[in-house]
């Protein structure tokens, strides 16, 4: 087995998955920064989720992987000889740690450190063990990755990066829309990775009437490109016509317009976490998801959620026939919660 460096000059960390869990990587950045400050850290992630963090000073590299067929990229790596090698992720199946292995095999490097998901890290110098059974936020998963390596968090904090530029496309289209600085915007949010959280088309449509009709607010829908034909449908059941961003904003426009709105309203998805690191308030519609570990993080005073408890829950379908888990949230206890919210802050 390897022996942990005395000395650790560069280090290349792995987060290959969506925007949420590399949002709540970044406390994880953070302390590794502060435990090699002199170190060269590079991040190798996805194109989507590098564009949330570029610009983020606790890195001083970020390289991106869609494909196990970038040889370029592979090879870039391999010539760095990292001193060490870090994957954030779980080891969610035996499949999934394949991948993983042959992965460092192709970036070698000098010392091998990962979480250790039920057995799975056979190939990490440094294991750090873990359960998916275990009822614990992800955030603290990849903390102890951390703890293990002899670091220490004061602060836990998410971190989400925009810069001018991004500031001045979103201002310039709110403009266009006539939505001015003092007017309040609330954000719902009809995009999630999987179906089978997202709500009902119906709750959506009588939700964002309320909110127009009631609260005297603008209402904007947000979403990514895909789920444009799902919008088009919500709005045909609306009385009252909404503001129609999905598709509109890149990933750190949408950093910046989640920031300008007075509350986010959202099912369990990567768009929960963005607004966690904003301080945005916000309500979550939590359905078939993990609720411990990828529950609302450091922004709980801000945010309510609402879940229902079913027999079949936690579960990880794409689809679901009956999704009671999310045809039981009623628009009216979404509602509510939204008032409060808007009220209170």
């Amino acid at each position: 087995m390897n022996r942990r460096p005395e000395r650790v000059n560069s280090l290349l960390v792995i987060q290959l998955a969506g925007l949420g869990d590399m949002v709540m990587a970044t406390p994880t950045l953070s302390a590794l920064r502060k435990l090699y400050p002199q170190a060269k850290i590079a991040l190798l992630t996805n194109s989507r989720s590098a564009d949330i963090v570029r610009g983020l000073n606790d890195i001083d590299e970020i390289l991106t992987l869609d494909s196990f067929l970038q040889l370029g990229t592979l090879k870039k790596l391999r010539f760095c000889r990292f001193d060490m090698v870090i994957n954030l992720y779980r080891l969610y199946s035996f499949k999934g740690a394949i991948k993983m292995f042959l992965l460092f095999c192709a970036v070698a490097g000098q010392y091998w450190v990962g979480r250790d998901t039920d057995g799975r890290g056979f190939f990490y110098h440094l294991k750090v063990p873990e359960k998916l059974s275990d009822k614990k936020h992800e955030i603290e998963y990849k903390l102890d990755i951390i703890r293990a390596l002899g670091g220490q968090m004061k602060d836990i904090n998410l971190r989400t990066e925009y810069d001018k530029d991004d500031e001045n496309v979103v201002s310039a289209l709110l403009s266009r829309e006539g939505i001015e600085e003092n007017d309040i915007v609330v954000g719902i949010n009809c995009s999630t990775f999987r179906p089978s959280r997202n709500w009902m088309l119906e709750g959506y449509a009588q939700l964002a009437d309320d909110i127009i009709e009631k609260l005297k607010v603008k209402v904007a829908f947000l979403g990514v490109a895909k789920d444009k034909d799902l919008l088009r449908a919500i709005k045909k059941s609306m009385k009252h016509k909404p503001l129609d961003f999905v598709g509109d904003f890149n990933v750190r426009q949408f950093v910046f317009f989640l920031k300008r709105c007075r509350l986010l309203i959202s099912p369990d998805s990567g768009t929960v976490h963005i607004a966690s690191s904003l301080g945005v308030p916000m309500v979550v519609l939590f359905g078939p998801g993990e609720y411990e570990r990828y529950r609302p993080y450091g922004n709980e005073e801000r945010t309510i959620v609402i879940k229902k408890q079913v027999q079949c829950a936690p579960c990880f379908k794409n689809v679901c026939r009956n999704k009671r888990c999310m045809e039981s949230i009623t628009h009216e206890e979404v509602f509510a919660a939204t008032e409060q919210l808007l009220s209170k802050f």
